[in-house]
């Protein structure tokens, strides 16, 4: 790559003269370039001079706003930007806007930005299967969850000059509205260049562990209300640079109407589908739960002496509410499984979860009786009521150690017990986000079992003094 040299200060008006001088080379030859196929005028386009000096100003302006800088494993492909190429002329919509009579003026600042930057704050951006009249942005658990319009995604859709000529990044549905999102700003993402692959089929393909960028407001919306929440689509957004979908399809779009004109449709929406009444029980669960859950992030903010323990509780919430929420796919309405052969795997992961939660210490052993045990002082509301989840827990470990073994479970308890553990769990997690994560689950469970006092001063209380403040328990709702 030739190397010009450029100070920040003249950067971009050196790089917006190049555009400039490829704008002109186009309407010069527009009319050798009319009778050309998109494959050869993009051949044609990819070799002018003209682009070339776009690259190598493109270059040297990233370098001064220090932007998306990547090297070679050898040290000597030493890149700054991104770069004019057969493919990013095509997918920008650039190619097919060089062929137009008239370009907008903005043309050259929004390929300059693209192409050099300097950086933008980044986001994700997460769309969910659930149906939320939601008018307005609501921030749960750090994140913001709305209903975005077109305008909204036109506001972040790069090179607005060129979008009538660029593929829409936005799945159809999303496009389309009635669609509800997570948003956040976030440090975590860099400037790149989009996957010359769909990014989303090799993270499936090739990523060691499952993360879920939203696993938290995700999780709260899942204890509010007993219909699960998935996510349909991920995606990573730099603001007019880049839009590229990581992970999933989106929804579907379903015919609803005809009028003998047009066809209406609207986003095939899994079960959780809330009216207004609903959704105010939900933000007020939510309200109530997200300062806590953030706190149990915090755990660099405790006391030296705490700090280790609120580490390891933040962990373990995190990687149970991920196999939690791994689930939800593979679940239909009123949580249970959409197909009979997936029963014995999702109480497999169930008690997993459970487990990871509820034991802090994997060489104390008898997990069985411990995790049974202490999930019915946790969540249940009277004796009998914890006899009978200290039963069913203690049936679900059977099952898992069947399938841990390669067996096949017997069919007497698995057609209810995917559902039962499902309600656990989503009491589990609630009760112990109220309860903090310096809460000792070992100890206190333990000592909850031999003294009422115990349980009602260090359990039960602590946790009803919170849930009398919601309208609704996640349990009983209808």
């Amino acid at each position: 790559m030739d190397h010009v040299e450029v100070t920040e200060d003249s950067a971009l008006p050196a790089l917006k003269s190049a555009i400039a001088a490829l704008v002109n080379r186009a309407r010069d030859h527009r009319d050798a370039l009319v009778g050309l196929s998109d494959a050869e005028f993009l051949d044609q386009v990819a070799g002018w001079p003209e682009t070339h000096t776009v690259n190598t100003t493109a270059a040297a302006a990233a370098r001064a706003h220090g932007y998306m800088h990547y090297k070679g494993d050898d040290d000597t492909d030493d890149h700054w930007g991104r770069r004019l190429t057969r493919r990013t002329l095509h997918t920008t919509g650039v190619s097919g806007l060089l062929r137009q009579p008239a370009i907008p003026d903005r043309f050259a600042a929004d390929l300059a930005g693209y192409l050099a930057g300097p950086a933008t704050p980044s986001e994700f951006l997460i769309v969910i299967d659930a149906r939320l009249p939601v008018n307005q942005p609501h921030e749960v658990a750090g994140w913001q969850l709305a209903q975005p319009t077109s305008a909204d995604l036109d506001a972040v859709t790069p090179l607005p000059s060129t979008r009538p000529f660029a593929t829409d990044p936005w799945d159809p549905a999303l496009r389309n509205g009635g669609c509800c999102v997570l948003r956040r700003r976030t440090d975590d993402l860099v400037a790149r260049n989009p996957s010359a692959f769909p990014r989303e089929l090799l993270l499936e393909l090739f990523e060691p562990e499952l993360t879920i960028p939203a696993w938290e407001p995700l999780l709260l919306l899942n204890l509010a209300q007993p219909e699960r929440v998935t996510v349909a689509a991920e995606y990573e957004i730099e603001p007019r640079r880049m839009v590229e979908r990581t992970r999933g399809t989106g929804l579907d779009l379903l015919p609803t109407g005809y009028d003998g004109n047009e066809e209406w449709e609207e986003p095939a929406w899994g079960p959780c589908r809330l009216d207004d009444n609903e959704l105010g029980d939900l933000l007020a669960f939510t309200g109530v739960l997200s300062p806590l859950l953030t706190h149990w992030q915090a755990w660099e903010e405790q006391p030296k002496a705490d700090r280790k323990r609120a580490k390891s509780a933040s962990e373990r919430l995190r990687r149970s509410a991920y196999r939690f929420l791994a689930l939800g796919p593979r679940l239909g309405a009123d949580g249970d499984a959409l197909y009979e052969r997936d029963r014995a795997e999702i109480v497999f992961w169930y008690v997993s979860a459970l487990e990871n939660l509820l034991i802090t210490d994997s060489k104390d052993g008898d997990f069985s009786r411990k995790v049974s045990q202490r999930t019915a002082v946790l969540i249940g509301a009277d004796d009998d009521e914890r006899l009978e989840i200290r039963r069913t827990v203690a049936r679900a470990y059977t099952v898992r150690s069947t399938v841990a073994h390669g067996d096949l479970p017997a069919d007497t308890h698995l057609r209810t017990l995917p559902r039962q553990l499902r309600t656990y769990l989503r009491l589990a997690f609630r009760n112990l986000i109220l309860l903090g994560p310096l809460f000792d689950v070992a100890a206190v469970c333990d000592d909850a079992l031999m003294s009422a006092a115990v349980r009602e001063q260090h359990v039960t209380g602590p946790i009803q003094r919170v849930v009398r403040q919601l309208r609704d328990q996640p349990q009983r709702r209808p």
